[in-house]
């Protein structure tokens, strides 16, 4: 069986969801913390849980508000025959468009037959589960053990119990119910024979004990078989079906490290279930290293019995998926939007957007940068404003630097990535406009996108030269001598953008436009600050100059207040 679609009313964080689901095997959710994914999983293992004694409590309420009662449907479809008999449930057949993942009321020809499931909870806090046709129905019960046949299971955080004989786990389903009944009796009674063997050694002081009451049973004329000893009452013995668990040798393997735990789990979740099952897994990377993460997501896709829902913070995760298994998970106060990666016009340029720059895809805001000066230079930047000023961070404001690796490449990069539910901004230079024209910068603008684009066709290079208070400029090149440790080539480089009369003393240099214009361009041309690490060390030196009164109208402060402005939603 595999969930087709699904919509969530006034369940914890999401006020309102409605989600149809691509037929795929792997469907993983991306986004930031706090954009209720794990929630979404937690509403698919409740609208399926296999037991009635499910609890609800006011906090699982939407803003813990009872009165919105809770409302969680889904749409399940590749179903057994045994759900379409009409002795079950097939008076309450849809029909489900696989192309347009649309719902059809009664079934058809070219449609799926599928189920219509909801889960509803009033202030009462009783759970209701049923199956309907229209939203206006009451609907058919729909009964515990067929929720159980849809083989629902989380695998969360603590796997421990999937690992011992107890009460509905994994290892539960692997073995037949008559057997676990026998053998727990038998181990009753080798507990009692062992501890029968230890007599003399464990039970000298009970048996005393023992003696003294043979005694005085005796003397008061109470029958007595043979002779009163300490012994195991068989009958009160409580080995649990819970108290067995897997041990490797000695050792129970609930000692193993999380992300071992999880990983036995789901294949032996793979071998109980041996028919279709539906797997939520959240948060898949807890625990496991890069290449084990790669082995489980081969296993995933490798299991066609399977439809597995995953939550990831983790770009190794990204770059190990394809396109269209990633779904991004955007928030807007309670409403919910879950915007599929794999958009036709756009899958092929995404796949390869996510290969280079996985992080980024996992914030909600981005930047797309020119290149590496840019990327290095902002974050140069955060550190500054965080540190120095006391502004929130890019973390912390939810935004990712993605490196464009080159001017011709921002505008379908932004494009893309806007698309696909982002917030975004680009900060780029203007001194290629055959690459990155204003025509360019506007279209992105009138896309909803901000643009940081640099007056008078000047590289970032030259632009903070130009602007930057002559302490800055010093400053700046300080810094270009400590990064690269030759100075002569350094002012080989400035004598041949400047000519003739340049001063190769540079602690007699004095502030003029031709001597700006020439650090600007040897920066650029010399590759000066070319790479992140270079460039963020450039920021992080030249940060405080920025907040000079004197250059306060300048073009490169306006336009970074303007970035600021951006990443504080101002």
């Amino acid at each position: 069986m595999k969930i087709r679609s699904l919509s969530i009313r006034n369940f914890r964080g999401i006020s309102e969801l409605a989600w149809a689901i691509p037929n795929a095997n792997i469907v993983c959710l991306i986004g930031r913390g706090d954009s209720t994914k794990s929630t979404i999983l937690e509403a698919l293992r409740r609208l399926f849980y296999p037991q009635w004694n499910l609890s609800f409590d006011d906090a699982d309420f939407h803003l813990c508000d009872p009165s919105r009662h809770i409302r969680i449907e889904a749409i399940l479809g590749d179903l057994p025959d045994a759900f379409r008999d009409l002795e079950k449930y097939g008076h309450w057949l849809c029909g489900w468009n696989l192309e347009t993942r649309k719902l059809m009321i009664d079934p058809g020809e070219g449609l799926e037959d599928v189920l219509r499931i909801r889960l509803d909870v009033a202030d009462d806090l009783e759970p209701s589960w049923s199956i309907i046709k229209n939203a206006e129905d009451e609907g058919v019960q729909f009964k515990a053990s067929d929720r159980a046949k849809v083989a629902v299971s989380l695998i969360g955080a603590v796997s421990d119990r999937h690992l011992t004989w107890s009460r509905g786990s994994i290892l539960s389903q692997l073995t037949e119910t008559e057997n676990i009944t026998s053998s727990l009796t038998s181990v009753a009674r080798a507990a009692k024979a062992a501890l029968d063997n230890r007599r003399g050694a464990d039970l000298a002081d009970f048996d005393a004990v023992a003696r003294a009451a043979e005694t005085t049973a005796r003397a008061l004329g109470v029958n007595v078989a043979a002779s009163y000893k300490t012994h195991l009452d068989t009958d009160a013995i409580n080995v649990r079906i819970g108290g067995l668990a897997l041990h490797d040798g000695d050792m129970p393997l609930r000692q193993l490290g999380l992300g071992s735990k999880r990983m036995l789990t789901t294949g032996l979740q793979k071998q109980a279930l041996r028919e279709q099952h539906i797997t939520l897994f959240d948060e898949v990377e807890v625990g496991l290293e890069p290449h084990r993460i790669a082995r489980l997501l081969k296993h995933f896709k490798e299991d066609a019995t399977g439809q597995y829902f995953l939550t990831t913070h983790s770009p190794v995760v990204l770059r190990e998926l394809n396109v269209g298994d990633l779904h991004i998970v955007h928030r807007n106060g309670g409403l919910i939007n879950v915007v599929a990666a794999k958009k036709p016009a756009i899958a092929e340029a995404v796949q390869g957007r996510i290969r280079v720059g996985a992080e980024a895809f996992l914030a909600p805001k981005i930047v797309v940068c020119e290149g590496a000066t840019e990327v290095g230079f902002l974050r140069g930047l955060d550190d500054y404003w965080h540190t120095s000023e006391h502004m929130e961070s890019f973390a912390y404001r939810g935004v990712a630097l993605f490196d464009a690796n080159g001017a011709g490449k921002i505008k379908d990069i932004a494009e893309n990535i806007k698309e696909l539910g982002y917030d975004v901004a680009v900060l780029a230079d203007s001194d290629a406009p055959n690459l990155f024209s204003e025509a360019d910068a506007q279209a992105l603008r009138d896309a909803s996108i901000t643009v940081t684009k640099w007056d008078n066709e000047l590289s970032i290079e030259e632009r903070i030269f130009f602007d930057v208070p002559w302490a800055g400029v010093m400053s700046s090149f300080e810094v270009a001598r400590e990064i690269w440790g030759n100075d002569q080539s350094l002012l080989d480089q400035l004598r041949t953008q400047f000519g003739q009369d340049f001063n190769r003393d540079f602690a007699r240099w004095v502030d003029t436009r031709e001597l700006r214009t020439a650090l600007g361009k040897a920066a650029k041309t010399g590759d000066w600050f070319k790479r992140q690490a270079w460039s963020q060390e450039w920021a992080l030196v030249i940060a405080g100059h920025l907040r000079d009164e004197a250059i306060r109208g300048c073009d490169l402060v306006r336009q970074l207040d303007g970035l600021r402005n951006w990443i504080d939603d101002v």
